[in-house]
């Protein structure tokens, strides 16, 4: 089994959590272990059903997010 562990700051948590209560949308970035910072996105389901979360890894050598 392969786990995926993020570390989320207390800010950055609370504004996930209050997202995911509210069904907002927001974008955190969080430590990903030694690869350092991705970018956290939680987003309404299709068709306004649930949440999606996404990953967004950041672009090598520069200083914006990869769109997926």
């Amino acid at each position: 089994m392969t786990s995926l562990t993020l570390e989320l700051d207390p800010e950055a948590a609370g504004m996930l959590a209050g997202t995911l209560l509210t069904g907002d949308s927001c974008a955190v970035r969080v430590r990903h272990g030694e690869r350092g910072t991705v970018l956290l996105c939680a987003l309404p389901g299709r068709d306004g059903e649930g949440m999606r979360l996404q990953l967004r890894f950041p672009d090598q050598g520069a200083t914006t997010w990869a769109r997926k």
